[in-house]
């Protein structure tokens, strides 16, 4: 999956794209809502200012992002993209984990802000990392810019090539911090409105006191939720909850 599609085709943005990786543009209907504005910034307040930097005037050759999987890395890459976009640049978001590991992909790619996501999974070999190595020294070439996400930080990541490690490393890195109890619930809040819901506080209490403490463990619940009382016609309460998550 590539994002965004609209990208691939429009005149003067991305202009050279690989015929393998046009092959593999499908639209992804859920990430205009992955901009800043519905980013929780919570205690990555310094993280999402050096961001709106590199959107709009470059400075470094790029950043890195780390953390575990749910804490938003892939929010932050695609609204970087979609600020970029905004601004009249060039923005490309591709997740590496979810495309074959087929060197000749990141060919001839190049634009103001290339978003590589799990960078991790090309790791620890030469032939997939010669292609990164020369994707960066494109994009430096090019005043263009490089975003990468991890689930560990640069220092702590294997490399095959030394001069790719060095480079990389030499990059900013930010760990993405995950929200506190009061983020949670200000993003629970916000994402059962937008499908029509409405969680009273007590009630989004009781629910966070005996669930997961991770994000996308509640977003799951959340669908369960709103699934069953659209289709029972209820409002989510303290039963319902107890009815559809067990707790």
């Amino acid at each position: 999956m590539v994002w965004p599609a609209k990208a691939l085709r429009a005149p003067g943005t991305i202009e050279a794209v690989s015929d393998r990786l046009l092959q593999l543009t499908i639209p992804l209907h859920q990430q205009e809502l992955n901009d800043f504005s519905n980013f929780h910034t919570g205690r990555n307040e310094e993280l999402l200012a050096r961001l709106g930097a590199l959107c709009v005037n470059g400075g470094s050759p790029g950043l890195w992002l780390w953390g575990p999987p749910g804490r938003g890395r892939s929010h932050l890459l695609q609204a970087s993209c979609q600020a970029v976009e905004a601004a009249g640049g060039r923005a490309l978001y591709l997740p590496l984990a979810t495309l074959p590991r087929d060197p000749q992909i990141l060919e001839g790619l190049h634009g103001d802000l290339l978003a590589l996501d799990d960078v991790d999974a090309w790791l620890t070999e030469e032939r997939f990392e010669s292609p990164l190595m020369a994707l960066y020294q494109e994009q430096v070439q090019n005043s263009g810019h490089l975003l990468l996400s991890s689930t560990t930080s640069a220092q702590r990541t294997m490399f095959s090539l030394a001069d790719l490690a060095s480079r990389l490393r030499a990059l900013p890195g930010y760990e993405v911090l995950s929200p506190d109890d009061d983020g949670l619930r200000e993003i629970l809040s916000k994402a059962a409105r937008r499908q029509g819901l409405l969680l009273a506080p007590g009630v989004l209490n009781f629910w966070l006191h005996r669930s997961v403490r991770s994000l996308p463990v509640l977003l799951d619940q959340l669908a369960e939720l709103d699934a069953r009382a659209l289709a029972e016609q209820r409002r989510v309460t303290i039963p319902l909850i107890k009815e559809v998550l067990a707790l």
